[in-house]
């Protein structure tokens, strides 16, 4: 990813035997993120989906920079 440049999509899945949300893939566009999440969800229904955006800047401590966009 170019530094301070471009938006990226984050996909993660949650099962309710998962500790903790699993990043299920990386997108460019949000449609292809949601298209994934949408396909998840219809495989899986009891699972709880969380799209968050990024542009690859990060915080004092190292940690990716991301805001939820969408939730289900």
């Amino acid at each position: 990813m170019e530094k301070g440049g471009r938006k990226m999509y984050q996909l993660f899945i949650e099962k309710e035997t998962s500790f903790a949300p699993d990043l299920e893939g990386e997108y460019n566009e949000i449609d292809d993120a949601r298209a994934a999440a949408k396909k998840a969800k219809a495989e899986d229904p009891t699972i709880y989906y969380e799209i968050k955006e990024t542009d690859g800047h990060v915080n004092n401590y190292g940690e990716l920079i991301a805001t939820v966009v969408e939730r289900g």
